[in-house]
């Protein structure tokens, strides 16, 4: 996970590099490239603090955002540094983080991760340069994270609801994951323990495209569908609300 992290932080700066000052990415996020790095800095910082708590805490929107080659290199250090720390440290060594599933420094290698390659594919799409593939088990645990730490938390903890109960079915890579959501909130259960029920709808295909449908950098044409449209639909929409 760290040497995966490590490469997706390099791709960041080079198609950071490669980008014109103000463009908007493209996908959910809304940022634009600066806003973008920004983010990405904020992050590593957040990660930093937790899990070496001697750091200054950080302040949010302390970073500001700055043209693509400076925010670019700022990024890049913060990166490294935070690469240099991870590596002394065990996964299971427990820290605080904002998911009740997992206290762990693990969480913040995962969280850094997925951030990463999800705007590493913002920036070389503002960028206009080929968009380098996301390894198989990235994606795949990249699934399990959306629909786990987002879908099913997240929006518990911003208090949002379906409007109607759904059942969607998401199967990649030999992987699957039964998500439900109703006026009482949202689940996830995957592999082993989806039920035989069959689900309302059901999106499946390759690993990455799944994965980045999930996080809204991706149409639907990118994965198959089947089943209630509405209930694909309304999966797509409460995941724009947890992830924005």
């Amino acid at each position: 996970m760290l040497q995966e992290l490590g490469v997706q932080a390099q791709l960041v700066t080079t198609a950071a590099r490669a980008c014109q000052s103000g463009v908007r990415v493209a996908g959910a996020s809304g940022r634009t490239v600066e806003q973008t790095l920004s983010h990405l800095s904020e992050l590593c910082e957040q990660a930093a603090f937790a899990t070496e708590p001697s750091r200054t805490a950080p302040v949010p929107g302390s970073v500001e955002p700055a043209a693509p080659e400076e925010g670019a290199g700022r990024f890049a250090v913060r990166a490294a540094e935070l690469l240099a720390a991870f590596a002394g440290r065990d996964p299971a060594e427990p820290c605080p983080t904002w998911w009740p599933e997992q206290h762990t420094v693990g969480f913040w290698m995962r969280r850094l991760l997925h951030a990463t390659t999800v705007h590493r594919v913002d920036l070389q799409l503002a960028a206009g340069i080929p968009v380098s593939p996301i390894p198989g088990d990235t994606a795949v645990d990249g699934i399990d994270e959306v629909l786990r730490v987002w879908f099913e938390y997240r929006l518990h903890a911003l208090g949002i609801t379906a409007t109607r109960s759904c059942s969607v079915g998401v199967h990649a890579a030999g992987r699957s994951w039964l998500v439900t959501a109703d006026q009482d909130g949202a689940a996830v259960v995957g592999s082993a323990d989806v039920p035989a029920a069959t689900p309302d709808s059901v999106v499946d295909g390759d690993p990455a495209a799944v994965y980045l449908w999930l996080w809204g950098r991706l149409p639907e044409r990118a994965v198959r569908t089947s089943g209630d449209p509405d209930a694909t639909a309304q999966l797509w929409g409460l995941l724009r609300l947890a992830t924005r």
